[in-house]
């Protein structure tokens, strides 16, 4: 789970903890599982599912692309950030997203700051 959640405060924690429990709960499950948590972060990290914009067929298929894009752009860069999640569901603001794990790192060489900046 710590995986799923770098850079995540206390609060931010504890906000991942209410909404699996709200899931679970929804769901009527009697306990949280994993599946409640990753569904959790999710909504913490991308935002609410966007249930009533419904993408056309032609238009799933560009976010496809454009997603599929950043993930293999990533893969090709030497410097890149670990590609953690692709999803093309409406969310927040975004028709999908592309969500990478970050390194512990504090110091970046140029060809890094480089590779960071290409992917977006």
């Amino acid at each position: 789970m710590a995986a799923l959640t770098p850079g995540f405060s206390g609060a931010d924690i504890a906000n991942v903890c209410n909404e699996a429990a709200l899931i679970a709960a929804r769901d009527l499950n009697t306990s949280i599982g994993h599946v409640h948590f990753e569904q959790a972060i999710e909504r913490v990290v991308a935002g609410l599912e966007k249930k009533t914009q419904v993408l056309q067929p032609e238009e799933k298929k560009t976010v496809a692309y454009h997603e599929a894009g950043h993930a293999v752009a990533g893969w090709f860069l030497q410097h890149a950030d670990p590609l953690l999640k692709v999803s093309i569901i409406p969310r927040g603001k975004g028709l999908g997203y592309a969500q990478y794990l970050p390194k512990e790192q504090f110091l970046y060489t140029k060809e890094q700051v480089i590779n960071y900046t290409q992917p977006i």
